[in-house]
């Protein structure tokens, strides 16, 4: 885990976790996405901050990364947020009915 402006899609900060994904969620980067931020999710306590801002797409697998990075959080006890959401996103989001499971904030 590093700052927000590396390579890594995880940014620690005091109890928070801010991951911040830095290419489309889509079918070609959502494995080497899932396997980062999973390892950055082990053992966390506090919250997690799910940062869209740099994401531009999100199929179905990505939006299956989500709702997996959720339930991992809720079996954990930890808060989870998605942030920076642009309304394109938003409406993908809406669609799934996502808002419902946690909040989701619009860029």
């Amino acid at each position: 885990m590093t700052t927000a402006r590396s390579e890594s899609p995880a940014a620690p900060k005091g109890d928070l976790l801010r991951l911040r994904p830095r290419v489309d969620l889509v079918a070609s980067t959502v494995e080497a996405q899932r396997t980062e931020m999973m390892q950055a999710l082990a053992g966390r306590q506090g919250s997690v901050v799910l940062d869209l801002g740099e994401v531009a797409q999100i199929d179905s697998l990505g939006i299956t990364l989500v709702l997996g990075l959720f339930k991992t959080c809720q079996k954990a006890g930890v808060d989870f947020k998605v942030e920076g959401v642009r309304p394109d996103l938003m409406r993908v989001f809406r669609l799934f009915n996502l808002p419902r499971f946690f909040p989701i904030a619009e860029a």
